[in-house]
């Protein structure tokens, strides 16, 4: 659009690869442990789905608030990409377990007056709806 800038953008929280992670760290533990041909391929397969995994859970995500749209977008290879006017947005609201609380990660809803958008595991989620609510400040200025 005519005079759009990125203000901000949202990033995963590393928690979300935890999960990876662990498979990674026990894969490495099975060919230290045994030192044979057979725990090496063992190892080799669990560590190449520990990392599969983790490119899944990326999946290429972007979130991304600019001057007058709040966009959504996934995929490695293929892409989607929902995009929001942030004219239309109708409310905000963060959710955070307590795990979210202390390690700053949280689900950031959306809703506009037909649904509701979700964007889980958000890196400083209070920052994300911050920025988009001044933007929408913004606009009203307009």
């Amino acid at each position: 659009m005519d005079d759009e800038k990125i203000v901000y953008e949202a990033k995963l929280h590393d928690i979300v690869y935890t999960g990876p992670i662990i498979l990674a760290i026990f894969s490495f533990l099975i060919v230290f442990s045994l030192l044979d041909t057979v725990s090496l391929i063992i190892s080799f397969i669990i560590w190449s789905i520990a990392v599969g995994w983790a490119i899944s859970i990326y999946g290429g995500k972007q979130y991304v608030v600019t001057t007058h749209r709040l966009i959504f977008k996934r995929g490695i290879i293929n892409r989607d990409s929902f995009e929001l006017l942030l004219r239309k947005c109708e409310g905000i609201q963060v959710d955070q377990s307590i795990l979210g609380r202390i390690l700053d990660y949280g689900t950031v809803n959306v809703t506009t007056g037909e649904a509701t958008n979700s964007y889980k595991y958000i890196s400083h989620p209070l920052r994300f709806s911050t920025k988009i609510h001044e933007q929408i400040f913004n606009l009203k200025d307009l």
